[in-house]
């Protein structure tokens, strides 16, 4: 146990004695993970906001004179179309020049007024570019709220009384038609965005860390060294794991805190309703659990870096090694983040996924205590094999002298 002890301590003070280290370690990923997110989302929120303030240019084939009356009451300019130019206008959709156009049947007025039970009804059709930003909001708002709220005009001239061929109306707005749990629409949201960020920053934060303390010492030959002390190779692979599992869960704590700390502030720059009522609840179950499987975590990346770490043969090559690995895990992350509906029971025994799934059900408040069983004793268990094997690679000297 003192072993164990000297190296931790040895370990855990050469990083803390290092102000680069603890700013490059602790601060700057997570510092830049969020000012990207904060940066992308005002970007989106801006691109919105231009969108929405655009005036669409729209052209009309065709215009009925009640359609030129309607566009007149509502505000709306429109433009039409001369006589063989159509062609035109569609190929300035193309380029991205004009938004919509109108195409009306011809004498649609005199259709609408003349028409009787079996005659085709008149077809309107909106041509736009739903590759571009405006043709596609002009197609929304001028192509289908506007020609909806110009029928029902029509349709008023004709019956009178619009009730009289309404049967019921529905409600998609009223806030009382929601029965809902704040906390888990909260949790849903913290849900989607943070077992993706702790599970890719929880491992980039092991990554450099881990690399350094062993690939690192054998390269400088301090490795050589600390190996003839009286201090077992066990003390120094369980002593390394600990110390590494120790900074990576302390990092994992200042990540989620700073995430969760500035999540309704990036909300907010994202635009929309995502930050309105945002508040973060969580119970001490919940934290509980979080803890926990944020250590069992930290545990197997720990491992499996200093796994990588014992038979690389330099910083280089083990940086190799562990960027598919990384990789892997950034796929895992987002698999996890657009994934819904029912998690299938063997997903819970496939290791590192199986976290991220927990993870997300945790925030959600959706997990089961089989689940994080399973979960945690899978991760827990993959992480004491891999220190066996770690322990195993100390004891060889082929291994080390490489």
């Amino acid at each position: 146990m003192n072993g164990i002890k000297q190296i931790f301590q040895k370990e855990m003070a050469r990083i803390f004695r290092d102000k680069k280290m603890v700013f490059s370690v602790f601060i700057l990923p997570v510092a830049i993970m969020i000012g990207i997110l904060m940066v992308t989302g005002t970007f989106q929120k801006r691109m919105l906001s231009n969108i929405e303030g655009h005036t669409p240019i729209v052209y009309v084939e065709n215009e009925p004179e009640s359609f030129q009356q309607f566009c007149e009451a509502a505000e709306v300019k429109v433009k039409p179309v001369k006589e063989g130019e159509v062609e035109k206008v569609k190929e300035k959709i193309l380029k991205g020049d004009v938004d919509l156009l109108l195409s009306f049947p011809e004498n649609m007025d005199h259709k609408i007024a003349e028409y009787q039970t079996g005659d085709e009804i008149p077809e309107i059709l909106p041509y736009y570019n739903p590759g571009e930003d405006y043709s596609k909001e002009a197609f929304d708002t001028v192509g289908g709220t506007l020609l909806e709220t110009y029928r029902q005009v029509l349709l008023g001239q004709r019956v009178g009384n619009l009730e009289q061929i309404e049967i019921f109306k529905v409600d998609r707005e009223s806030e009382a038609i929601q029965i809902k749990d704040e906390d888990k629409v909260n949790g849903k949201v913290l849900g989607m965005m943070l077992p993706y960020f702790i599970t890719i920053l929880l491992f980039a934060g092991a990554m450099g860390l881990g690399v350094d303390m062993i690939t690192g010492e054998k390269e400088r030959g301090t490795m050589a060294s600390l190996l003839v002390t009286p201090v077992k190779r066990s003390s120094i692979v369980l002593g390394k794991v600990f110390a590494l599992m120790a900074l990576t869960g302390i990092s994992s704590v200042i990540y989620v805190a700073a995430m969760v700390a500035c999540m309704p502030i990036m909300a907010k720059t994202m635009g929309g309703n995502i930050g309105d009522g945002f508040k973060i609840s969580m119970d001490v179950k919940q934290i509980i659990m979080l803890g926990t499987l944020l250590i069992a975590l930290s545990f197997l990346y720990s491992t499996l870096i200093a796994l990588v770490s014992v038979f690389a043969k330099s910083m280089k090559e083990a940086s190799s090694y562990i960027m598919p690995m990384y990789m892997l895990i950034l796929v895992i992350g987002l698999s996890t983040m657009f994934s819904f509906g029912n998690t299938p029971e063997s997903s819970y025994w496939i290791p590192v996924y199986n976290s991220s799934v927990v993870l997300k059900e945790i925030l959600t408040q959706e997990v089961t205590i089989l689940h994080y069983v399973i979960t945690l004793l899978m991760t827990f268990g993959m992480g004491v094999i891999l220190t066996g094997v770690i322990v195993k690679a100390f004891e060889s000297e082929k291994v080390m002298a490489s």
